[in-house]
């Protein structure tokens, strides 16, 4: 005789499903995509039904039951499931472990998926026919009636606040006159008297674009929205979004950085009130189950979040936003290697909706996808506010004597615009005090022992910190090759930046802004509160200033190190350094204010200089895409790596050398795939392990998904990956 079987997934990093029975005392609540408890091994473990199958009288193994079902209605609906589904397929990652990131911590591990709760106390039918009399002798007890009566229902705080004590409250529960409940309190509710801010009036380009995204309303259409810098995209997004909200629905904005989400959320409240939530690695684990409730049951109209929120459970999306679609940070580097913005169009596919990919530098494979009509381009040329671009002046550094790395012309330009109560920006996309440290009598350089690169030194407080494996390190009394204690920090970071231009310009506030001087959770949001109140001061960071802030004060934006990234290893990195140059030259002049850009450079003449000065960063990308067609790479051919590491260089190497021999790949598949490698990474040891990785590129996408299947299947042999990590990269965005 046979009998149902349950497939369950287990958040771990095997590919297979796990079947169980069902279990003993109920089958009745058993559907996809409930949260069941289940014994693995010897550990019980929380995971997802995913199917059913019917078990064969022939089949004599051993099958153990769920030990018990959690969810009377499943946590996630059909377009979570199959959006989970194709990422294990695309990115080749188990899918138990892609569930994990469907739910917050909590849930995922096996907490009630509940608001908070609070408790309240009512009366019964019985005690509703109670007098107060009858309690003559127990005197709380009777205060605690005649509140009943009159509120119907208190909660237990209140009542222990009229000095109801918790011995009244049991006795009469004990006699049944009344009852104790909980009940969730949603955080959600419909603003009715506050005053929103008005739609602001938007130029001709705008009211295309927005008219545009409206007539795609139940399609799945995907638009770029490719406007320069302060070209008033956001207003875009909120006035389509009106429309979305209007009709009963919700969007999904997803933005690059925790510390674009205070201001996002701030700009999007004014406009559409406390039915907007952020979520992100910031918020605690009560507000992110508080989001995805809020999300999951239609409580909310507006989710602004960073890549994760891709994965949250809406009850009724309508529209689907990536703002700085070109960002590196969608794109998560370890695990479950995912991007947001891709998982993001396969998602509106899924649910039929609009998305639109926003950026004053989209990423070449978007810009390519737009050339082929894949996408449609709503253009926006012109700022919002009437100001013109800024200006752009280039530095000559060859033989010039600078000041902590500021040349005297950025000096002088700083002073003119503070002088005119203007606020200042200084781009150095380098936190700490210097790059390096060296001894002046041997020459030893405080060179990381886990990876290959230097320990950068901080001086608040005062230690040696590598960026790559966050290892830490006092900073030395004397040299550890030679006893010396003369040493010279070389090279510059934004520590050592701020601490000369405090001296230099005391007149002055300097704000430094970077991961370092924002850990604080409430830091950044101080710090934009502080800019907004248009004092003169000087704003000076990392790339936490470059995307998507709105400064009307800053006239002038000063990159300290305009070259960094020009010669770099990976082939995307002069598309990443000119978007980069392009976003924090467009924090100047945003306003009624003229702006000005100085780059300095020991390279003026390089044609990437060169274009962003004299041309644009559109006829800069048409350039890249000419150069990346002819030498068949991304975005003209689809790409994967395997990434093998070990605490010894061979072995790495050697993993993907025998992977590569017992690989029985179908000869038309290899034949259409062309592997770069086993080479070392670009940083070879990182973190005390030696990289090596195998480029797959292929004309054909499915061709490449083919060959990775097969080599998939070999790296789950046991024996092979037993002295190994590794992992599979598709789609990859960076070559550190």
């Amino acid at each position: 005789m046979s009998s149902d079987l349950v497939e369950v997934l287990v958040p771990i990093p095997l590919m297979e499903k796990f079947s169980y029975l069902p279990p003993k005392n109920n089958t009745s609540l058993l559907k996809q995509g409930s949260r069941v408890l289940i014994p693995f091994g010897k550990r019980t473990l929380v995971g997802v039904v995913w199917s059913f199958s019917k078990k064969d009288s022939t089949d004599k193994r051993k099958y153990r039951h769920i030990v018990e079902v959690l969810d009377e209605a499943p946590l996630l609906d059909a377009h979570s499931i199959n959006l989970a589904e194709w990422a294990s397929r695309y990115y080749h990652y188990p899918l138990g472990e892609i569930i994990a990131y469907f739910f917050p911590p909590s849930i995922r591990k096996g907490k009630e998926a509940k608001f908070r709760e609070s408790k309240y106390l009512e009366l019964t039918s019985k005690g509703s026919f109670l007098q107060s009399e009858d309690l003559a002798r127990a005197p709380i007890q009777q205060k605690l009636l005649a509140l009943l009566k009159e509120k119907k229902e208190i909660t237990l705080k209140s009542a222990q606040a009229f000095g109801i004590s918790t011995t009244a409250i049991n006795s009469l529960i004990e006699k049944g006159y009344i009852n104790r409940f909980s009940r969730e309190l949603s955080p959600y509710k419909k603003l009715e008297n506050k005053k929103l801010l008005p739609s602001k009036k938007l130029n001709p380009e705008q009211k295309e674009a927005v008219k545009a995204i409206n007539s795609a309303r139940g399609k799945n259409i995907t638009f770029l929205l490719d406007g320069i810098t302060g070209s008033g995209k956001t207003e875009v997004y909120l006035q389509a979004i009106q429309e979305v909200v209007n009709q009963g629905k919700q969007a999904l904005i997803l933005i690059p950085e925790i510390g674009l989400a205070p201001q996002a959320e701030e700009r999007f409240k004014e406009y559409f009130g406390d039915r907007v939530m952020s979520f992100h690695s910031a918020k605690n684990d009560r507000e992110k189950v508080d989001a995805w409730l809020g999300a999951s049951r239609g409580l909310v109209d507006i989710i602004i979040g960073t890549r994760s929120s891709v994965f949250l459970p809406m009850k009724n999306l309508g529209i689907i936003i990536v703002d700085e679609e070109h960002d590196l940070s969608f794109k998560q580097m370890d695990k479950f290697r995912y991007s947001a913005r891709d998982m993001a169009l396969y998602r509106a596919k899924l649910e039929k909706v609009p998305v639109v990919l926003a950026s004053a530098t989209p990423s070449l494979e978007t810009l390519k996808n737009a050339e082929e009509d894949k996408y449609k381009v709503l253009k926006l040329s012109k700022r919002a506010t009437g100001a013109s671009l800024p200006t752009f002046q280039a530095v000559d550094l060859r033989g010039k004597e600078l000041n902590e790395g500021l040349s005297k012309e950025l000096l002088e330009a700083t002073h003119l615009e503070l002088s005119k109560g203007n606020q200042v920006l200084i781009f150095l996309n380098r936190r700490g005090y210097a790059p390096s440290m060296i001894c002046k009598v041997c020459g030893w350089i405080s060179n990381c022992d886990r990876c290959d690169a230097l320990m950068t030194v901080h001086k608040n407080p005062f230690k040696l910190h590598c960026h790559h494996c966050e290892a830490q390190k006092t900073y030395p009394n004397k040299c550890q090759s030679c006893g010396s204690n003369d040493f010279l920090t070389y090279g510059f970071g934004t520590e050592r930046i701020e601490e000369f231009l405090q001296g230099h310009f005391p007149e002055a506030m300097t704000l430094r802004i970077d991961s370092d001087s924002t850990r604080k959770k409430e830091t950044l949001s101080e710090y934009f509160n502080e800019i907004r109140k248009g004092k003169p001061m000087i704003l000076l960071g990392t790339q936490l200033l470059a995307k998507g802030h709105h400064f009307p004060d800053v006239t002038l934006v000063g990159i300290i190190d305009a070259d960094s990234g020009l010669f770099s290893a990976d082939f995307r990195g002069s598309e990443r350094v000119a978007q980069l140059m392009t976003q924090v030259s467009g924090r100047a002049g945003r306003d009624k204010k003229p702006g000005r850009v100085i780059l300095q450079s020991y390279c003026p003449d390089h044609p990437q200089i060169e274009e962003i000065i004299t041309g644009s960063y559109e006829g800069f990308a048409k350039k890249l895409l000419e150069e990346r067609k002819s030498s068949k790479i991304p975005p003209f051919t689809f790409q994967a790596k395997i990434f093998a590491e070990s605490p010894k260089s061979l072995v790495s190497r050697d993993f993907i050398l025998n992977l590569l021999n017992r690989a029985n790949v179908d000869e038309k598949v290899k034949a259409n795939v062309r592997l770069v490698g086993p080479l070392p990474s670009v940083m070879e040891k990182k973190s005390g392990v030696y990289r090596w990785e195998l480029s797959i590129f292929s004309a054909s996408r499915s061709n490449l998904h083919k060959f990775l299947d097969v080599m998939q299947s070999r790296l789950y042999d046991a024996k092979a990956s037993k002295q190994v990590r590794w992992a599979i990269d598709v789609d990859p965005l960076s070559s550190i």
